[in-house]
């Protein structure tokens, strides 16, 4: 046994787990503050603490402010809080006005609930090619959008940004267009599940600039945006999500329908629920208990992700000095990626698609013996359009949709099975990625670097 692997068989790993990992005293006193009150529910209790609604202003503010400074009230995004990230999605899209004869376009790297939200939807989903960053190509939007495309999905997969300043530029763009052509506009909702607190370079709007050029925190870019704060995700309540935009009018629609479909009369509010119809609701509320330790875990955010970009900034030089490709950063100069995944791409010389998938098995293999949980993202379950057995298959709906539908007869023109995206379909059959703990200490690091070192020998020296 070679030495460096002497040395990581000896440490104690954290788990990679971004934000549970940092629970302690303050999270179990904010759960425990609402079980001694005996008011779980958001709305109405025996002592209700309000903890969500608290929780939402927060968020927002926080969302709204630039990377690197404090919240401040007048910067708020419109925020509501869900009990999944998945929710989120569904009640987004139903916002939106997605349902038949619609088309979603969705990168075919994202997590399956961005294509089951479509499919929920009764829409089609369409796939879009991603580029370096393993975001959405913005060069292959206009040749995808079609007539019937209702909205384009982004997703900054694993925290890493995609091109959002040339995403948004390039929507306007195809926006402007369609409105002169007599088109209604093709809405961009991101879906941030996995990259609460990454940042990007740009303009938001999908229609028109809603704000100077400058830096902004993915989910603010578009019409919506959804979190997840599920236990992989950089804060967690254990399930919860949320649905972000700047439009108070489609964030009235949104907080109806993630409760009884009902919104607050604008003058005199009567009902908890809400009081003028809007839509028929979800009843994706909340708890108060999720919301009272996200609220905690919103403090440590700050803390949670500059641990996790300088230990991927090290990881990723490291990679870089032996000579790996590594994952494009959107904005080399300021990356915005959140830092919890580093992928690095196989080296040419591994052959063709057999020879490459043979070895990024082989590697992602030794790796996992020496427990730095990796993936070789061509078997990166169901984050891989491929590997989703249901889409492959359009598996219907019980009624049939939303592919039976006859105002749904053009999805024979689409297809999901490997091969539908060649871009990103290199990337993921040449690419091994590891887990970035937000807790490593600088030994555990250079335990990493070392055995990087050795996998280098072993396979590519």
């Amino acid at each position: 046994m070679n030495q460096a692997n002497v040395t990581l068989s000896k440490i104690e790993w954290p788990d990679e787990f971004p934000g549970a990992i940092w629970y302690g005293q303050e999270e179990l006193e904010a759960a425990t503050k609402v079980i001694q009150r005996r008011s779980p529910f958001r709305y109405y209790g025996p002592d209700c603490l309000h903890e969500t609604r608290t929780f939402e202003q927060e968020f927002g503010q926080w969302l709204g402010c630039a990377p690197g400074q404090l919240p401040e009230a007048q910067d708020a995004i419109h925020v509501t809080a869900v009990n999944s990230g998945t929710g989120a999605l569904e009640i987004a899209l139903d916002a939106l006005g997605v349902g038949v004869g619609d088309e979603v376009i969705v990168p075919g790297f994202m997590w399956i609930s961005t294509i089951s939200s479509v499919i929920r939807s009764r829409a089609i989903p369409v796939l879009i090619d991603s580029d370096d960053t393993l975001g959405l190509d913005p060069e292959c939007l206009e040749k995808t959008i079609t007539s019937r495309t209702k909205v384009v999905i982004i997703v900054p997969m694993l925290g890493g940004v995609p091109r959002m300043g040339q995403i948004m530029d390039e929507m306007r763009r195809i926006n402007a267009h369609r409105l002169s052509s007599g088109l209604g506009p093709v809405r961009v909702l991101e879906d941030a599940a996995q990259a609460l607190g990454a940042f990007a370079h740009g303009i938001p709007g999908s229609i028109i600039p809603q704000g100077p050029e400058g830096s902004y925190k993915v989910g603010t870019f578009g019409d919506a945006g959804t979190f997840s704060l599920q236990i992989n995700k950089s804060i967690s309540s254990g399930e919860g999500g949320m649905v972000v935009t700047r439009d108070p009018e489609l964030h009235r629609r949104i907080d109806a329908l993630h409760n009884a479909g009902y919104a607050p009369h604008p003058q005199t509010p009567k009902d908890w629920y809400g009081d003028v119809p809007l839509g028929w609701g979800h009843g994706r509320r909340m708890s108060e208990l999720q919301a009272a330790v996200a609220r905690v875990q919103l403090r440590r955010l700050d803390q949670i992700l500059d641990s996790m970009r300088s230990s991927h900034d090290r990881l990723e030089s490291h990679l870089q000095s032996l000579g790996l490709q590594t994952r494009v950063r959107a904005d080399a100069s300021q990356p915005g990626d959140t830092g919890y995944y580093c992928i690095f791409r196989l080296p040419e010389s591994s052959g063709d698609e057999a020879k490459r998938i043979q070895t990024g098995r082989a590697v992602a293999q030794w790796l996992a013996d020496w427990q730095l949980r990796p993936w070789f993202l061509h078997d990166f379950e169901v984050h891989v359009y491929y590997n989703i057995q249901p889409l492959v298959a359009k598996l219907p709906l019980p009624d049939g949709g939303p592919w039976a539908y006859p105002e749904n007869a053009f999805h024979d023109q689409y297809g999901y099975e490997q091969g539908t995206l060649p871009q990103l379909d290199q990337w993921l059959t040449s690419s091994v990625g590891i887990h970035v703990p937000s807790k490593l200490t600088t030994t555990q690091e250079s335990a990493i670097l070392s055995t990087l070192n050795e996998m280098y020998a072993t396979f590519f020296a």
